[in-house]
């Protein structure tokens, strides 16, 4: 926790290219406290008037907006020379993460939710659209960035657009600038990708693109890149074939709302939410505020647990008085309990606490008790850490995988081979070098605690807690995810060598990292390994016949998209060659990554042509 005004910020909810957003709280006399949301713009866009600009309007125009489906702001100031805005804190997530719950657990898009969401959305952008001063003045306002990320959805049942950070209304001084474009592209307008003047219609548009993604639960467009799929939205095109399971009238609906055209779209929101609430029948009918409580709360029980213990952990630093905190107890005689939203077992340290700083990586972070001789060694060469990662998964492996490219190495532990912990000597992949490189901790902060810890003898997570610029929370989320991203850069490796200790386990391990092989495996090879490396490893294959192997079982936790699956049926029911897929799907790059994924996990083989089909 930390002050920051008048207010105390809990922990991080989100950091974007222009500013993060914190759970905070108001703190007043005899107990008074209200969780908000503050959006503070990153300091070092703090003196660039373009982007000072933009975050002062997003707060000026949606404070007009007051609307149960639109997140309400109650302040805008100034704290340390950073502007912020204080918000209506939602208690939940935003689509995408419930998306991507979703295709994690294996799960389609209820109708349900996905009509609820967007009949939801569609109210407050009509208020938003139709919005007028006392005077009756129209505003014409506009969104400029429905997506996924700017909608949320409570765990009380809620769903919310936030975020106007480009939106603009056409009388203020400064007109838009015709020839920008604003947004993100997946979801932005013709128009708006264009460069030209947009309104409430482009909007609708990015709405119906959000709603597409949940229908078929495959992105929009996949383009290899962002000046490809911009050359797409400008001229209107996208795969009509995905709507091919979908009823009908659903289509019909989807089509009319991506007319590249806007003038022959949806007039209004308000019409856009009639006619899909007119086209869902049964199942597609909207949740109600229960049904999507029930909802949330099932999908995110774990998440919620979490942030009530960290609230209860809070509870106790704020008085009648005045909101100061107090200061922290010793870790050394808290016995472990005010840590447990991270720790283990009873009585065992979690491993955050564990991992020192700097120049004592070598000394102390790995176990002196390494056997001798590995049971496994090799060249990445040969064995690439894709295919490597997947047998030991296979072969359920519990032990530690050192992996060499000199001068770098990493440390993998496996429990049931599943990732429990990883190391590294990389200095900028340092707890606290990555919280810097987040913008979790600025180099000032960084020196503090690195300069506190060697007075008091603390590691430098521990004295980051003492010191209160991390909450237990933020050390949860960022050690999960700087070591999954550890893990990530591993698949950028072109060479080197492993090797492989059969039951050495991670040193005091305690925290649950949720992290899956295969799903490390499909996001590496997606993103990480460089293509030229996959087209070595194909080079000779690509007349080959592709067949289906194992059973045409896929390990669970694979999330393929929508768009994977499909062409995995058509390699288990046609055979058809990497050169035939390439040509019918148009998409080199992502059918060479699905290919070389596959072949790394042992699913797909290649029969030379004259073996015959």
């Amino acid at each position: 926790m930390k002050r920051f005004g008048k207010y105390i910020l809990l922990d991080r909810i989100s950091s974007g290219g222009m500013a993060d957003v914190y759970r905070a709280k108001l703190v007043g006399i005899r107990g008074f406290a209200k969780t908000i949301a503050i959006k503070r713009i990153h300091p070092h866009l703090a003196e660039r008037r373009r982007f000072l600009r933009m975050f002062t309007d997003e707060a000026k125009i949606a404070a007009r907006l007051v609307h149960p489906n639109i997140v309400q702001i109650y302040d805008l100031g100034e704290e340390e020379g950073v502007p912020y805005i204080a918000m209506e804190y939602v208690g939940g997530r935003d689509l995408y993460r419930v998306v991507k719950r979703l295709v994690a657990n294996e799960k389609t898009c209820p109708w349900s939710l996905a009509t609820r969401v967007m009949a939801d959305v569609c109210d407050g952008l009509y208020y938003a659209h139709e919005f007028r001063t006392l005077d009756g003045q129209p505003q014409e306002i506009v969104h400029r960035d429905v997506s996924p990320r700017n909608i949320l959805i409570s765990y009380s049942g809620e769903v919310k657009l936030t975020d106007f950070g480009v939106a603009r209304a056409r009388d203020r001084e400064e007109h838009t600038e015709h020839g920008v474009i604003k947004g993100k592209v997946r979801y932005i307008s013709p128009e708006g990708a264009a460069g030209a003047s947009v309104d409430a219609r482009s909007d609708l548009y990015s709405l119906g693109v959000v709603f597409t993604e949940m229908m078929t639960m495959e992105p929009f467009r996949e383009g290899s890149n962002e000046m490809a799929m911009l050359l797409d939205v400008r001229h209107g095109r996208y795969d009509r074939s995905r709507l091919a399971g979908l009823p009908e009238p659903i289509q019909k609906v989807i089509e009319r709302v991506l007319e590249p055209e806007p003038e022959n779209r949806y007039p209004d929101a308000q019409a856009f939410k009639e006619d899909l609430i007119a086209s869902a029948e049964g199942d597609a009918r909207p949740m109600t505020d229960a049904e999507l409580a029930d909802f949330m709360q099932e999908q995110f029980a774990n998440e919620i647990k979490q942030e009530q213990e960290g609230d209860s952990l809070a509870e106790g630093q704020f008085t009648d008085e005045t909101p100061t905190l107090s200061a922290a107890p010793s870790l050394a005689s808290a016995g472990g309990h005010p840590l447990n939203v991270f720790s283990g077992a009873e009585g065992v340290h979690p491993l955050s606490l564990n991992l020192p700083e700097g120049r004592q990586y070598r000394r102390n972070i790995l176990p002196s008790e390494v056997p001798p001789a590995p049971d496994l060694e090799g060249d990445l060469l040969q064995a690439s850490v894709p295919r490597l990662l997947h047998r030991l998964r296979e072969a359920r492996e519990t032990g530690r995988l050192d992996l060499r490219r000199e001068p770098m190495q990493k440390t993998l532990f496996l429990e049931n081979g599943e990732p429990s912990f990883a190391v590294s000597n990389v200095e900028s992949e340092f707890f606290g070098e990555y919280l810097v490189a987040r913008g979790a901790l600025t180099r000032a902060q960084h020196g503090t605690v690195l300069d506190f810890a060697a007075k008091q003898g603390l590691r430098f997570m521990e004295a980051a807690l003492t010191k209160r610029v991390l909450s237990p929370n933020d050390i949860y989320r960022f050690l999960a995810d700087q070591i999954r991203d550890r893990i990530l850069e591993l698949f950028s490796w072109t060479g080197g060598s492993y090797a492989f200790y059969r039951d050495v386990h991670a040193p005091e391990p305690g925290m649950p990292l949720n992290l899956r092989t295969h799903t490390l495996i499909h996001e590496g090879v997606q993103d990480r390994v460089p293509l030229v490396v996959i087209r070595r490893a194909l080079e000779g294959v690509m007349r080959h016949r592709l067949v289906a192997t194992n059973g045409n079982s896929l390990p669970s936790d694979l999330q393929l998209s929508g768009r994977q699956q499909r062409i995995l049926r058509t390699i288990e029911e046609v055979q058809p060659t990497p050169d035939q897929l390439i040509k019918k799907e148009k998409d080199e790059e992502a059918i060479l990554r699905l290919l070389y994924m596959l072949d790394q996990i042992e699913r797909i083989e290649f029969k030379p042509p004259e073996s015959g089909s």
